[in-house]
């Protein structure tokens, strides 16, 4: 009887720490808000913060992040660059996105993880200079002053990146000059001038390309085929890599776009509408060109949870880029040209 009374006080032992363990865990995790709250309660839990300067520039960044109190969980970080016209002062990258999306709680429960913190950088547009290669060391340097900061939370292995027109042309910058750091990357309506050297620099980065097939800006044809031939030849796991090509393109609430390259918000509620339905007038496929179907919850991050890389956060010894003499006047005269198209915009309403 005696053993039987010390085994079941053992079981009683065992089972509440158990139950503690469960609570403590749940306890520490944040409790992020609904998509319910409306996308303006949801930047409201953006922070500000600035990098060191780094390659002349000194770059501020919103953030999310996931983390409560006495929370040792590792998360994703998912870094989303704006297009033109969406960083005139400090915060705005925030005030015009609707990337915050992403901070809700049906998405950040979508995470393996349980959460993921989301970084939304600003090219300084107040100062006439957008994303470009003049750029690169400075945004490297918005990474590393992040994990420096929230390193104890964040799964390195788990670093996205991803931006639309100019951001998504800055994504493959950003991959091909530090391909280590990212695990995968998501251009929206941005090829640049990617070269076949860029997709090999990058072969290990998992990438999901997002364009429309009636992009007035970005020729499906010409960039966007070519570039995704590239990467499926090239990248070391075709499997992993995505296309996914729009026609007309619709945005999560269900309007229409204002125009087939202005394609940021498709990623903002996880490749679906706000109600979960999939979008009209877009196919998916994969590297090997197998045709993918993006049921909810089903989407880019579930892909996501199942690619990662072998960093370790360590960026001290990356070489800094150098665009030299030539780069530094192409990156003049691209801002000036970008300077004109931003005030276009504004002139129009865009």
């Amino acid at each position: 009887m005696k053993i039987l009374k010390k085994a079941f006080a053992i079981f009683l032992v065992v089972c509440l720490c158990v139950v503690s363990l469960g609570v403590g865990a749940s306890a520490g995790r944040k409790e992020a808000l609904p998509t319910s709250a409306g996308i303006e309660a949801l930047r409201d839990e953006f922070e500000i913060d600035v990098a060191p300067e780094a390659g002349g520039y000194e770059l501020d960044y919103g953030y999310y992040s996931p983390v409560g109190t006495n929370d040792n969980t590792k998360y994703p970080v998912v870094i989303f660059l704006h297009g033109i016209g969406h960083a005139d002062y400090i915060g705005a990258q925030v005030d015009d996105s609707d990337m915050p999306y992403w901070a809700s709680k049906e998405l950040q429960s979508r995470f393996e993880s349980g959460g993921a913190f989301i970084l939304l950088p600003r090219a300084p547009e107040d100062k006439l200079v957008y994303w470009s290669t003049s750029l690169i060391d400075a945004l490297r340097a918005v990474i590393d002053d992040f994990i420096a900061k929230h390193g104890k939370n964040i799964d390195t292995t788990k670093i996205f990146i991803g931006g639309s027109s100019a951001g998504g042309e800055m994504t493959w910058n950003m991959i091909s000059t530090y391909p280590e750091y990212f695990a995968g990357a998501f251009p929206i309506a941005g090829t640049g001038t990617v070269t076949a050297g860029d997709v090999k620099a990058c072969k290990d980065v998992a990438i999901w390309m997002i364009s429309s097939t009636k992009d007035p800006i970005i020729n499906y044809a010409l960039n966007t085929l070519p570039l995704w031939n590239m990467v499926c030849e090239y990248n070391t796991h075709p499997e992993n890599c995505r296309l996914s090509s729009f026609s007309n393109v619709t945005e999560p609430a269900g309007n229409s776009a204002s125009d087939n390259h202005h394609m940021a918000k498709v990623v903002t509620y996880d490749m679906h509408m706000l109600d979960g339905s999939t979008y009209p007038d877009v196919t998916h496929q994969d590297g090997n060109g197998n045709d993918i179907s993006l049921v909810s919850p089903n989407g880019m991050i579930k892909w996501m949870n199942s690619v990662s890389s072998s960093f370790d956060g360590n960026g001290e010894n990356s070489e800094d880029f150098d665009i030299g003499i030539p780069g530094a006047l192409l990156n003049y005269l691209r801002n000036f040209i970008l300077k004109l198209v931003n005030i276009v915009q504004r002139i129009l309403g865009l």
